[in-house]
């Protein structure tokens, strides 16, 4: 009898491997599949070989095409390459939903909640409020503008302080002041350089967007590791940050509950507690797991790309004094010396407009985006992608696309002026996305950026620090591509000096 049952149980195991080895009907061409593994090995082996998830993508896309099918564990996953191809699934709504998995519903609290992780009624709403009350607090409007330029100045201020005591690291120096071009509109408030708890909180922030990538790492493909390898699968630490990021919002959020009072918010924080007393916490939309969820969303994602950009154009301006010295002899001819650059200068300003255009283009922070996923069986290019399947837009593709850009590995601004010189847009660069899931931070992003660099090349003068040895210009890998430490020797512009 037990020969008979050990019997039964190998054929089932030999059924489940094959069975989990077919791949659907004209599913898009990829490695063979193992059980339970999927094509992991293949992927762990390149990734070990490239260091990138991006290139390990892209390597399999130039053998199997430019839509590629893959499965990690036990999920599926289609990556789609070229400006075309990822232009035709980001505008159709069968490929805007977001991934439904562990390692996406951990975060909040084993549920769908928030903007960024959710899709379909939920994300339209808890978008609509999002967008609705930051318009209302400082999106587009005069009061944003002057808090850009208050961190802007403080941010000058700060470098002044620091450059003293020597060479700068750069890599961090801007986290402060782009959380507090949020903060404000958010919480009301924002933080202040020598803030130690904010700066630890933005470290594990760095921290978090280093441990996993844009798929949530083998803790989401295989979450059943976290029972057996808790340590190495990287679910401790995934829930050592969480632990600290709930708790530094929960106590954020706590303070609004205390001092909220009368009807008439003044930041976004404010306006979702209302919204819970209005609903009598009927709506799951709007309760406070929801906002700490949306708390968590925006601090994450509003801080950590502009922040990168701006430590990222830094990087090549100290390695490329040429571009330096062409940026500010634009910007004094436009600016003066007598007063600090405005957002209203960047029409005046071609080329500057072109060289942070070119930035988006050549430095691509987020070379997967966010992950999507098919929201029912869809048809892309004659291959069939099931509902549920993880979908990765290879954004690499899409801004050295040749088809399209003329010498696409060389950094050349002038490719966004036209014949006079004046700026002229590219729509074939994507760097904040595209359709209803583009970025919705997509402007105060590019304000920020735009601010805080031209105030700084107005202020300073700038040279990597010979004492502290060549930068390493390989980005860290993760959720993000994040700049490695560098120190950069700031000094005042000697017309500034008196």
């Amino acid at each position: 009898m037990m020969y008979l049952a050990i019997y039964l149980v190998s054929i089932i195991i030999c059924f489940y491997c094959i069975y989990d080895c077919l791949k659907p009907k004209n599913y898009p061409p990829g490695p063979t599949w193992l059980p339970l593994l999927g094509c992991f090995p293949i992927y762990r082996w390149l990734y070990y070989k490239h260091q990138y998830n991006y290139l390990v993508f892209q390597t399999l896309s130039h053998i199997y095409g430019q839509i590629l099918g893959l499965k990690l564990g036990k999920q599926k996953i289609v990556v789609i390459s070229t400006y075309d191809l990822v232009k035709q699934a980001l505008l159709r709504d069968e490929f805007n939903g977001r991934p439904d998995g562990f390692f996406f519903r951990v975060r909040s609290f084993g549920k769908r909640k928030g903007i960024v992780f959710t899709d379909g009624a939920v994300w339209a709403k808890c978008r609509r409020f999002t967008m609705r009350h930051l318009r209302t607090f400082g999106i587009g409007q005069s009061i944003m503008k002057q808090q850009l330029t208050l961190e802007a100045k403080n941010l000058v201020s700060h470098l002044q302080q620091v450059s003293q005591r020597g060479a700068v690291r750069m890599d961090r120096i801007f986290d402060v002041a782009v959380i507090n071009s949020l903060w404000f509109m958010f919480a009301g408030h924002r933080f202040e350089y020598n803030d130690e708890k904010v700066r630890e909180v933005l470290t594990t922030v760095h921290e978090a967007f280093r441990l996993f990538n844009t798929m949530g790492g083998v803790i989401s493909q295989m979450p059943f590791l976290r029972f057996v390898m808790p340590e190495l699968s990287g679910y401790n630490d995934l829930m050592r940050i969480l632990q600290k990021l709930w708790s530094f919002l929960d106590e954020e959020i706590a303070i609004h509950e205390r001092e909220l009072s009368g009807n008439q918010p003044s930041n976004l924080i404010d306006a979702f507690l209302l919204e819970i007393d209005t609903d009598g916490n009927n709506d799951s939309n709007f309760d406070r797991e929801s906002l700490l969820v949306l708390c968590l969303d925006l601090f994450m994602a509003g801080s950590k790309t502009t922040t990168d950009t701006l430590a990222t154009i830094f990087l090549f301006l100290s390695l490329s004094p040429t571009w330096l010295k062409l940026l500010q002899t634009e910007l004094d001819s436009v600016v003066g010396r007598s007063r600090a650059p405005t957002e209203e200068d960047l029409p005046l300003l071609p080329m500057t407009e072109a060289f942070l255009a070119e930035v988006y283009r050549y430095f691509i922070l987020a070379p997967l985006g966010i992950p999507h996923r098919a929201m029912k069986d869809v048809t892309l290019n004659g291959y069939c992608i099931p509902k549920d399947t993880i979908i990765l837009f290879d954004l690499y593709s899409v801004h050295y696309d040749k088809a399209y850009w003329e010498k696409p590995d060389e950094f050349l601004p002038q490719r966004f002026l036209d014949e006079s010189g004046k700026f002229h847009q590219n729509n074939i660069s994507i760097p904040f996305g595209l359709g209803k899931r583009r970025c919705l931070g997509e402007m105060l992003a590019r304000s920020s950026v735009f601010l805080f660099f031209t105030y700084i090349i107005h202020y300073f003068d700038l040279e990597i620090s010979s004492e502290h040895g060549e930068p390493d210009l390989k980005a860290y890998d993760g959720f993000t591509m994040s700049p490695k430490p560098y120190y950069v020797k700031l000094s005042i512009r000697s017309d500034l000096k008196d």
